[in-house]
């Protein structure tokens, strides 16, 4: 019979793994936005560093839960890879309560910088160095698209058949920076309910409840957007992708 410890492990490390996503990621999110200097690179830094805390949170828990670290990749792997129904609503907790907990150590560490900067009128304005904001429509068909790109490398890269799946967190993290520098700002995008839900979650207990009308209640969409490209993308590889690669390989060993 497994322990409890054992049982667990999967949850904590998609927790850690998140944690260590965002930590990276709001991190340097909050930097662009305490530091003038850091405007006209901005986009490029986020999105390297969103890619390379996919790559650091992957590589701290692929061995134990598969290193989803993303609502978005969890419910695909359930749609179309079967992973366990059972384990879904844990995945979707522990990467929630994760990027809840990385959002805590970055104002931890900001805090001072955040707090000195120009306050008006609405949403106090360091509570963007936590949330995705836009103009609804765009920025629904920007996660759309974006995570359709992102779980669609996720679902190739870790194929067995994939000659990239030994570098699969490098190759994925790759993959998130493309998706982000091609399609949004990066302020824009979360491309993972998780990185959005749970920030915002504490940024409404540290900047007030106004996160979430913020943009004209712009919070479902870094929900919802993340969710419909995700399950588009890993249709597409696992029914058209990856079904016609079998049937080439098939029909390529009849040949022989």
């Amino acid at each position: 019979m497994p322990s409890i410890r054992n049982v667990a492990a999967p949850y904590w490390a998609e927790f850690i793994g998140t944690l260590v996503l965002t930590v990276v990621g709001l991190g340097v999110t909050a930097q662009n936005i305490t530091n003038s200097t850091t405007s006209k690179t901005e986009a490029l830094n986020s999105s390297f560093a969103w890619g390379l805390a996919v790559t650091l949170g992957i590589w701290t828990s692929e061995h134990v839960s598969g290193g989803h670290i993303n609502p978005a990749v969890t419910l695909s792997r359930a749609l179309f890879s079967g992973f366990p129904a059972t384990r879904v609503l844990g995945y979707l907790l522990s990467q929630t309560l994760g990027s809840f907990v990385g959002a805590l150590l970055v104002w931890i560490n900001f805090s001072t910088a955040l707090n000195d900067l120009p306050k008006g009128k609405g949403v106090n304005p360091a509570a963007f160095a936590f949330i995705t904001a836009g103009n609804t429509c765009s920025g629904l068909v920007g996660e759309i698209t974006a995570t359709f790109i992102f779980v669609l490398a996720v679902f190739a890269i870790t194929d067995n058949t994939s000659s990239a799946k030994n570098i699969a967190p490098l190759a994925v993290g790759l993959a998130f920076t493309a998706a982000s520098l091609g399609v949004s700002s990066p302020l824009g995008l979360a491309v993972n309910p998780a990185r959005d839900l749970g920030p915002r979650i504490f940024a409404a207990l540290a900047y007030g409840l106004d996160v979430f009308a913020e943009g004209s209640f712009y919070f479902w969409v870094p929900l919802a957007g993340p969710v419909i490209g995700g399950a588009a993308g890993a249709f597409v590889y696992e029914w058209l992708v990856r079904r016609d690669a079998e049937y080439h390989t098939l029909e390529e060993g009849a040949a022989h």
